[in-house]
């Protein structure tokens, strides 16, 4: 498995961002989307990076005491690696060192592999969203970070640690 380092997503990463969205979604956001939700107050956006490329990206959105998962994707060639794992719990880690008490997400009804990570990292479904994704359903889940926080057997991934290079 390559080593792995989580980045702060930044404008310089947009085209492989952008790659990497392309291959991963059915409507994927554009460069201009990204743009804008790098730059919003409430966003906070990683890249994962090997010491060759980006292989994959999250982000999601602080509002009050919540973060909204909004983008979670990793290359197709480096997909079955554990990775997205890594990458969700890097966030999960992120998010327990502010004042954040739940995160929430819709996934497509479709994405098993998805929805079967976040049920796997602690995420509840809490719902259903019909025809948010057009013509598919969106189903909505959520995670409580502070039933995380305070039972100390708990721990995403200790080793999920934001790289400075």
């Amino acid at each position: 498995m390559p080593e792995l380092k989580f980045l702060p997503f930044g404008k310089e990463h947009i085209p492989e961002v952008l790659s990497i969205e392309n291959l991963s979604f059915p409507e994927p956001w554009s460069r201009e989307m990204f743009e804008r939700e790098i730059s919003l107050p409430i966003s906070r956006f990683f890249i994962a990076k090997t010491d060759y490329r980006i292989v994959g990206y999250t982000g999601y959105w602080k509002i009050l005491n919540e973060a909204h998962l909004t983008n979670l994707a990793i290359h197709p060639e480096y997909r079955g690696m554990g990775l997205g794992r890594k990458l969700l719990a890097y966030v999960i880690n992120n998010v327990t060192q502010q004042d954040i008490e739940k995160i929430l997400l819709e996934v497509r009804e479709s994405n098993e592999a998805a929805k079967r990570l976040y049920i796997s990292m602690g995420f509840n479904v809490t719902g259903l969203r019909p025809k948010y994704y057009g013509t598919e359903n969106a189903v909505l889940m959520e995670k409580n970070i502070k039933d995380f926080k305070s039972n100390s057997k708990q721990t995403a991934n200790p080793d999920c640690q934001l790289s400075k290079t």
